[in-house]
């Protein structure tokens, strides 16, 4: 994967075939470097620091550092010795999946005063750093790291005439794990119809996902995460479908 400003990514996948089951195996690593996440500087907004168009420059907006995904179709065996109603009820079912997991969303902290310590109405400010306070950043069990995802004593408003001395996102936040699977089986009617039924599970195990954690120091709540992130809830769905 190459990223603006520059990046590297090495993806690999292992396809494979064999008695009725077919996957895939991919992963990536990746780091992408940019100033400006979503086209140019010009649609974006102006530069955090206009004085400095290098303090705007970091981790993108659109880097998930490690993404893995496997996918599979099996299809069980079609049961052709066995008597009709155990190859109709049991013969020839197709049973997909989707297996994926990534790294967080890139965040980091703001600034002060609406993030506009600095006076340059562009509120683009970043928080100071403290000194020998490390991040600690998912830390301890789930119920743990969503009040205190990282150390918020790290971090302190950027003072006044200042930018910032905080990196531009230099935290990630919770990752993201679904599991997506499908069951389905098509019974022939005669020569010319199908009936096909499918059954789908969106996110089947029903795996938590998180938002980013409070991203601002004057807040009472800094470094707690308190919403749901962008994977939905477990959904399923059921379908016949005639073909003629």
């Amino acid at each position: 994967m190459i990223g603006p400003g520059g990046l590297s990514g090495t993806p690999t996948s292992c396809p494979n075939r064999s008695h009725g089951l077919q996957f895939l195996v991919n992963y990536t690593f990746s780091k992408i470097l940019d100033t400006a996440s979503s086209g140019s500087i010009a649609f974006t907004g102006p530069l955090a620091d206009p004085f400095n168009p290098r303090f705007s420059r970091g981790i993108s907006d659109l880097n998930f550092r490690h993404v893995f995904s496997a996918n599979w179709v099996y299809q069980t065996p079609a049961l052709r010795g066995s008597n009709a109603l155990v190859k109709g009820a049991l013969g020839s079912w197709q049973i997909s999946g989707i297996w994926h997991a990534q790294s967080g969303i890139p965040f980091g902290i703001q600034g002060g005063k609406g993030n506009n310590s600095s006076l340059s109405q562009v509120g683009g400010d970043r928080a100071d750093l403290v000194p020998g306070q490390a991040f600690n950043v998912q830390q301890g069990s789930k119920s743990q790291w969503l009040v205190h995802y990282f150390n918020p004593s790290a971090f302190v408003s950027n003072a006044p005439g200042t930018f910032g001395n905080s990196a531009r996102n230099l935290l990630t936040g919770p990752r993201t794990i679904s599991v997506d699977l499908g069951i389905d089986k098509n019974f022939p009617i005669r020569e010319r119809y199908r009936l096909q039924f499918r059954w789908e599970m969106f996110n089947a195990l029903n795996h938590p996902s998180f938002s980013n954690p409070d991203n601002n120091p004057t807040d009472a709540p800094f470094g707690q995460i308190f919403s749901t992130g962008y994977v939905p809830a477990r959904v399923m769905q059921v379908a016949l479908k005639l073909h003629f």
